[in-house]
């Protein structure tokens, strides 16, 4: 049977990788150093503090089961005397539900000329490998932001992610300039993540719901998994001039220090990245409530692996074969992944103007 040749678009060519030309003389050589100067690269952090499932092969669907809230003794019912005439008060065990991830293809591909393998200074193959490395790691840390800043949020009848604001905002569209992160910021979203109950903004004032109409976790900082707190480089700026901080965010033992991570403040990771949602002026904000007031960063506080897990279908794959029909390499990237949350109130917002 013949062999059908399949037209290849963006093929990397010689003249793709030539360079900036120049001008040379025969008698004065030139030195072409083999190491690539890197462009700069993003950090990934998100990753290091979800919880990881992976989906056997043959698998479609991979449904996780959570307890969504503990009754507690207000909600089992306990009885006080010896159950000689009735039966013992019976409660119904309600409170366990289910979340559902299904990994999603990612594919990518470089394709590299022959030609363009042999006269080019640079392993044009190993650049292409550390190129699809690189751009898989940066989608599966901005699919995990994006999940975990879209969770659910909190309303006057359902728990869910809290979201306060710097300053006196109430909205997004409310921040203004020097509404910035601040150690007191800090300290109330971590009261709020421990908290037994709701809170959501009606108006303009923060309300607190009865635990008879939503039921919150209230989430420990633990020693063995302590919060998190994702900032962007303009809080991280705010927090290195402020004094406070920087006496407090002291590690003072051997934990392992993340990546990024510039200190932990009351018992609180920090991690610098750029993969938390950034807003400029007039775009829309991410509580949906009108467009930021000012340029504006969504930070993240959580309670690792219980605010969010990560399925994978398929860890990436980078494999390189020939075509010959072609004189060319391809060089192609295979995974499969998808984000999802787990408990929405083990999220804290945190909106905040950048300056």
């Amino acid at each position: 049977m013949r062999q059908e040749t399949v037209e290849l678009a963006n093929e990397t060519q010689q003249s793709t990788v030539q360079g900036t030309s120049f001008t040379a003389y025969g008698l004065q050589p030139a030195l072409f150093t083999k190491e690539v100067v890197d462009a700069a690269q993003k950090q990934l952090y998100f990753a290091n503090f979800v919880k990881v499932i992976y989906a056997p092969t043959g698998t479609k669907d991979v449904v996780i089961p959570k307890r969504s809230y503990y009754l507690g003794s207000s909600g089992v019912t306990i009885d006080t005397s010896e159950a000689t005439t009735s039966d013992i008060s019976n409660t119904s065990l309600s409170n366990l539900d289910s979340v559902t991830a299904t990994p999603e293809v990612k594919l990518a591909r470089f394709t590299v000329t022959n030609h363009a393998i042999r006269t080019n200074v640079v392993n044009l193959v190993e650049a292409a490998r550390e190129e699809l490395s690189y751009a898989i790691g940066d989608n599966l840390d901005q699919h995990i932001a994006t999940t975990i800043g879209d969770a659910t949020e909190a309303t006057s009848s359902a728990t869910g992610a809290i979201v306060i604001y710097g300053g006196d905002a109430y909205t997004d569209a409310t921040l203004s300039a020097g509404d910035v992160i601040t150690t007191d910021l800090v300290a109330k979203a971590k009261r709020l993540l421990q908290d037994k109950f709701v809170w959501y903004w009606n108006g303009s004032t923060f309300t607190k719901v009865s635990q008879s109409t939503a039921v919150k976790n209230p989430w420990q900082n633990t020693p063995d998994d302590p919060f998190v707190l994702f900032i962007g480089p303009a809080q991280e700026e705010t927090f290195l001039k402020d004094s406070q901080f920087v006496n407090a965010a002291e590690y003072g033992n051997n934990i392992v220090v993340q990546n990024g991570e510039i200190g932990s403040y009351l018992g609180i990771r920090i991690v610098v990245t750029t993969n938390v949602e950034s807003v400029a002026s007039g775009s829309s904000g991410p509580d949906g409530d009108g467009n930021a007031g000012t340029d504006m960063t969504r930070c993240i506080l959580c309670k690792p692996k219980k605010a969010c897990a990560l399925v994978w279908g398929k860890e990436p794959e980078i494999t390189v074969a020939s075509i010959p029909e072609r004189a060319q390499q391809t060089i192609v990237l295979e995974a499969a992944y998808q984000a999802k949350v787990i408990h929405d109130d083990a999220i804290v917002f945190i909106d905040v103007a950048d300056a």
